[in-house]
Order: C-alpha cells, then sequence, then structure tokens
C-alpha cells in the first residue's frame, strides 16, 4: 500500500509522462549494460584463454602434443617415399669417406623432410679440408653434397707440430701430410698470412725455388730461407723481390750456390754478404 502526500493530487497527463520517462531510462540502461556485458565476457574469456595457453606449455602439452603431431607427419612422409635413399657427393678429394658418413650422420631410411641442412652444412665446413660446403634436398630421397676443398700450400710448422695450411692461413690440419712433403715449410707467427706473397715471389726464379726447403718469417718483418744444401739466404724486410732477382741472377751467371757457403746476407742493398765455411767473419761479394 502506497503512501499519499497530504494534499496532492494527481495531475492530468503526469501519468503518460512519468511512463514515458521510464522507458527511456531503461533503454539507456540497457544501451549501457549491453556494451559492459559484452567487455566483462570478453575479458573474461581471453583472461580464461591466456591462462589455459600458459598452463598448456607449463605442463609440456604444446610440446608433447607438437612432437606427436611431428612425428606422425615424419612418419606419414616416409610412408609417402619421403625418406633417404642416397647421398650424392662431389668434390671430395682429400676428406674420407668416413669423415663425410660420420659428420653428415645421414642413414638409409632418415625422413628426409627432417634433416637440417644448415647445421649439416657448418658440421661439413668444421672439417679442415673443407672450405664450403652446400646441402641440398633432392626429393623425394636424395641428398646432395657439394665440396669445396681447401688447397694446400704449404707445411707450418707450430709448437713442435707441422699442419697443413691454405693461401688464406686457415689451418687444414695434419690429414694428408704424408702426401705434401714437397711443399715449403713454414716457420713463425703468423708466417702462414705472410707466406702467399713469398711463394709468388720465390716463383720468379723456378729453378732456385726448387732449392728452397723452408722459410723463416723472422720478428714479423722479413724472411730467412733455407736451401737443400743448409744454406741459409737472409732476405732484407724492403725490396726482397730484388734481392732474390739478384741472387737468382749470381747462381745463373755464377754459380754461386755450388761453392763453399753456408750463408748469404741480402739485407743491405746493392751488397752481397757470404759466409764460407770455415770463415772467421762473413766477406763481401759483388
Amino acid at each position: 500500500m502506497r503512501r499519499l502526500i497530504p494534499g496532492w493530487k494527481p495531475q492530468k497527463g503526469k501519468k503518460k509522462k512519468n511512463a514515458k520517462a521510464r522507458k527511456q531510462r531503461r533503454a539507456a540502461q540497457r544501451r549501457w549494460l549491453r556494451p559492459a556485458l559484452i567487455g566483462s565476457l570478453s575479458a573474461a574469456y581471453l583472461s580464461g584463454m591466456a591462462w589455459g595457453i600458459h598452463w598448456s606449455f607449463a605442463s609440456g602439452l604444446v610440446e608433447r602434443t607438437g612432437n606427436r603431431v611431428e612425428r606422425a607427419a615424419l612418419d606419414a612422409s616416409i610412408g609417402a617415399g619421403l625418406a633417404v635413399h642416397e647421398v650424392l657427393v662431389e668434390g671430395r678429394n682429400e676428406t674420407t669417406k668416413e669423415q663425410l658418413l660420420k659428420t653428415v650422420g645421414i642413414r638409409r631410411g632418415d625422413p628426409i623432410l627432417a634433416l637440417d641442412t644448415d647445421e649439416i652444412r657448418e658440421r661439413l665446413i668444421a672439417l679442415g679440408w673443407v672450405g664450403d660446403a652446400s646441402v641440398e634436398r633432392r626429393l623425394p630421397g636424395t641428398v646432395y653434397l657439394r665440396l669445396w676443398e681447401r688447397q694446400a700450400m704449404a707445411i707450418w710448422q707450430r709448437h713442435g707440430s707441422f699442419v697443413l695450411v691454405d693461401r688464406t692461413g686457415a689451418v687444414i690440419g695434419t690429414q694428408g701430410l704424408d702426401r705434401y712433403t714437397h711443399l715449403k715449410v713454414i716457420v713463425g707467427k703468423d708466417a702462414p698470412r705472410h707466406a702467399p706473397a713469398l711463394l709468388d715471389m720465390l716463383a720468379t726464379a723456378p729453378p732456385l725455388m726448387k732449392r728452397v726447403r723452408a722459410a723463416i718469417w723472422v720478428s714479423g718483418r722479413r724472411w730467412n730461407l733455407r736451401l737443400d744444401d743448409g744454406i741459409d739466404i737472409r732476405l732484407p724486410e724492403e725490396n726482397a723481390q730484388a734481392a732474390w732477382t739478384r741472387l737468382a741472377t749470381l747462381e745463373r751467371d755464377r754459380q754461386l750456390l755450388s761453392q763453399d757457403i753456408i750463408a748469404i746476407d741480402l739485407r743491405i742493398r746493392d751488397r752481397l754478404i757470404v759466409r764460407r765455411r770455415n770463415d772467421p767473419m762473413p766477406k763481401d761479394s759483388t
């Protein structure tokens, strides 16, 4: 039962106005409530989904499911004929077959789509003789390996042992060392980096170059040469090419090296200092 205010009298048309106002307020409430409700539900859904994803990763479910899916896909690929049946190799001369198989780690019947070609390439490049390599899948079942092997330039004596090096100064290693005994022996820190220029210089006088057995990089500045009969040749720091050409000319014209000589010093420009066996002091020669 409603209580009425004393003296209050309903006015004509007032009831309709109040009903219309209430209707407008309810419509406004619905317009406000609908987005708020949708936003709340969306936030709750996203929050629940995020928690579910976090739980899936934390519990290992995603990884296990992914592994199962991946394994099933690889098994299916093998069933479809996408398995390794042969490995083709091009450019292999120094790298042994055993080294290659062990490094690549590919077995017949492995799923070819599972091979990590970049990783296999990196393992190949780590081999001493391999300067570069490429690895390709040739579907359905062939793996193609292309090797670019290094060219041995010299034998580097370091820390009391001998290793092969190429013209870039890269160390190849000891494999095949017994087959490259004809190469020059170089000695000294950073000798491989300076050896290409030396060998190019020596090649300008082939008969004399054949007699060079070893080269010692001295103090990071110049070379000493050791000939096959034990004669030491001291080259200058500057104008080594001119000194080498002069020595080659003297050997050709005067057979200087056939004399009883143990050392020749070319470090002073326009002078040739020769030390003969049993000489107390070196002598100048023109």
